[in-house]
């Protein structure tokens, strides 16, 4: 895959010239897109089951859709993901095949026709050269004698489409640094969402902050309180100097039964399973950070501790689970936020970008035995970084039941608000927790976890959609739904529809520009803010980190320290925005806008990166979920999600967390919950060691149907 490609409309096509691959036993994906197709056009043929599978001696090749690159009208070219599969339990390596076929177009009857089918270029990254030989030779020897007539217009559809979705592609990220806040003790990065607004708490004589997760009050006085672990810490100003509060009042508590109750904040109680103890103010209060731009927090157990890194001129900080490096040949201080490298002459800045392709050479060149192996999925033109880029671009993929699969009503902070959509004739509605897009009179399209919804009045009702206009994939990144290019409809049955999402959809973007695997656009985007908070995709703040393993695949970790972190997370365990037992029942501050869609935590519904799980689970038994289309998780089907950082090592199968971490299987619910160093090998072992214990398993309760 060259460095800023992106695939963009599924064309099952090229594969589908071998009928004989076997379809995998892990779930249904459709045979191809077609997202411009109108409502009420005919519905696709019947949809092949994806991913498929051919075997290569001892190697199982899974075969994932094809990605149209490009049609001349004698020649059709696609590419599509394989991912290599050995061992016990099965290490997954991944790659990209690209495939080309002659056609035969035939305009009286409207249809192509592909034949002589072949692999004109591969890579696997991690392969050897006879590795990679034998695998093509499997793939050849099932395309061979192949043909398949197909639709012109629905090859010409899927052209269109892949016209805006590569403008969509090509335009730059943003990667603007954000503040960096170093802190030797530790620290709680409280994360505002723009200037703080207050609203009054019914019944008391107290504001609330309602662009926050965590319950921030402000008295008559000025006097500011936050809620945290089992009391309050209070200033005479925000930007004051906070102390534990000996006496809380009875307002405060008042206050905080009622949106407890209610589950309208993250109560920041400081556990990450009900196992743990939780902390006590009275054993010691966190620094508190409170940061109304994008800021990350980078905690270290004392004074930063530099380690060297043996065959390189890099030296490391050991006593963080961030990645803060010192080039001894530059003397700068570089950090890894996001996917991006910052640097800048010492922690105090001012910080600067540096492109994944333009850092010191010693980067790439670090060992493979090392501590901070894991920092090569961010360095262009390593195999990890080529390999994470790959798995990025599977979709996860679920067939929805449209009869039982339905939207909650929206609900609007006042009349519906439209915004336009840069670069398109589209708008969107900002005013609501649902994502709610206006494609021309009469004709609405809202996205809640993976699945496309369509209605003629932004109010619906709303059904499940079987096509979408071709210009939602020309969203650009500096979009706040962006991230809605990632969903797609790959196929339509009776009764059903097949759906799927890249990562994407979860905030896990490929850089244009380097091919690296980043998180979040690096935009900051604009809530609303009326009666209610609706908040917007953000980019930092979470220390997110893009892990990849050849047995977990690919993941988003997130946390820069030992200690507390983000107060504003999206993890889905530990301190935020969600506690142990779950995602809250209630979406919704005020009725209508906080809770699990609120602010900083929504990306997508449910799925910006809280978890990098599969979050057609949601949807229990009225989506049948193809499991092995996941990409990020060929092993287990395991997401890894880290409270204050992860680290792993992408050879030797290990991943590690710092400080608070959980291991979540996303089909069963449950995990492992634990402390610093917790580790995870590649035949599923979790222990922990050093100031933590050995987690045990817990069930945990799946998220309400129709949660945010």
């Amino acid at each position: 895959m060259k460095p800023g490609s992106r695939p963009w409309p599924t064309l099952a096509l090229l594969v589908a010239l071998a009928p004989s691959l076997s379809c995998a036993a892990q779930g249904p994906t459709a045979l191809q897109d077609n997202p411009q197709a109108r409502v009420g056009d005919a519905a696709p043929q019947e949809p092949a089951r994806w991913p498929r599978q051919v075997r290569a001696g001892a190697v199982t090749l899974t075969m994932y859709q094809p990605q149209l690159d490009a049609w001349d009208g004698a020649r059709l070219q696609a590419r599509a993901a394989v991912g290599a599969s050995a061992g016990e339990p099965p290490r997954t390596r991944y790659g990209v095949v690209t495939l080309e076929a002659d056609t035969l177009v035939d305009k009286g009857t409207r249809s192509v026709t592909l034949v002589r089918a072949r692999i004109v270029q591969s890579e696997f990254p991690s392969a050897s050269a006879a590795e990679k030989g034998a695998w093509e030779a499997a793939i050849r020897a099932e395309l061979e004698g192949r043909s398949r007539t197909i639709e012109l217009d629905r090859l010409e559809a899927d052209l269109q489409a892949l016209g805006a979705g590569r403008a969509s592609a090509q335009v730059a990220l943003r990667n603007t640094p954000p503040r960096f806040v170093f802190s030797t003790v530790p620290a709680i990065l409280v994360g505002i969402d723009g200037a703080p607004v207050y609203r009054r708490l019914a019944g008391l004589p107290l504001e609330r902050v309602i662009n926050t997760r965590p319950l921030l009050l402000r008295d008559a006085r000025g006097v500011h309180y936050l809620k945290i672990f089992d009391g309050w810490m209070s200033a005479p100003s925000l930007d004051g100097r906070w102390s534990v509060l000996a006496a809380p009042g009875a307002d405060l508590e008042r206050a905080w039964r009622q949106v407890a109750d209610a589950h309208l904040a993250d109560p920041l109680s400081g556990q990450a399973s009900p196992d743990d103890p939780a902390p006590r103010l009275a054993a010691g209060a966190p620094a508190l950070v409170f940061a109304t731009a994008p800021t990350e927090l980078v905690v270290t157990e004392g004074a930063p501790r530099y380690v060297p890194i043996a065959g390189t001129r890099l030296l490391y900080v050991d006593n963080t689970t961030g990645n803060v490096f010192k080039s001894t040949l530059d003397s700068r201080t570089y950090v890894l936020a996001s996917g991006r490298w910052f640097r800048a002459v010492d922690e105090g800045g001012p910080w600067e970008y540096v492109a994944q392709s333009a850092l010191p050479p010693d980067f790439a060149a670090i060992p493979d035995d090392s501590a901070k192996e894991n920092v090569k999925a961010s360095v262009a033109g390593t195999a990890q970084a080529r390999e994470a880029a790959i798995a990025a671009a599977i979709p996860q993929t679920a067939t929805v039941q449209v009869a039982q699969t339905t939207l909650p009503t929206p609900v609007f902070d006042g009349p519906p608000q439209f915004r336009p959509i840069a670069g398109t004739a589209l708008r969107y509605i900002v005013n609501t927790a649902t994502t709610i897009i206006e494609a021309g009179p009469a004709s609405y399209y809202a996205v809640q976890d993976g699945v496309w919804f369509t209605a003629s009045a932004p109010a619906g009702p709303y059904r499940v959609a079987t096509s979408v206009p071709s210009e939602i994939y020309a969203i650009p990144p500096e979009s706040p739904l962006y991230f809605v290019t990632a969903v797609r409809i790959y196929g339509v049955d009776d009764g059903s529809v097949t759906v799927g999402y890249t990562p994407a959809y979860q905030g896990a973007l490929v850089d244009p520009g380097s091919g690296v695997v980043v998180y979040g656009t690096g935009y900051a985007y604009q809530p609303w803010m009326g009666s209610y908070w609706y908040g917007v995709p953000v980019t930092y703040g979470y220390g997110a980190s893009v892990a990849y393993t050849p047995w977990t695949g690919w993941a988003v970790a997130f946390g820069l320290g030992w200690a507390w972190g983000a107060a504003v997370s999206s993890c889905g365990w530990g301190w935020g925005p969600y506690p142990y037992w779950g995602a809250w029942a209630a979406p919704a501050w005020g009725g209508a806008a906080y809770g699990a869609r609120g602010g900083a935590v929504a990306w997508g519904a449910r799925g910006w990166a809280g978890y990098t799980g599969n979050i057609y689970s949601q949807w229990g038994s009225r989506a049948s979920v193809g499991r092995a289309a996941g990409g990020f998780d060929a092993w287990s089907g395991n997401a890894w999600a880290s409270r204050v950082g992860s680290s792993y090592n992408s050879r030797t199968g290990v991943a590690t967390a710092g400080q608070r971490s959980a291991v979540r299987n996303v089909y069963t619910g449950e995990f492992a919950a634990g402390a610093r160093g917790v580790a995870q090998g590649p035949r599923g072992a979790v222990a922990a060691g050093g100031r933590g214990s050995r987690p045990t398993p817990r069930a945990a309760s799946p998220p309400p149907a129709g949660a945010a």
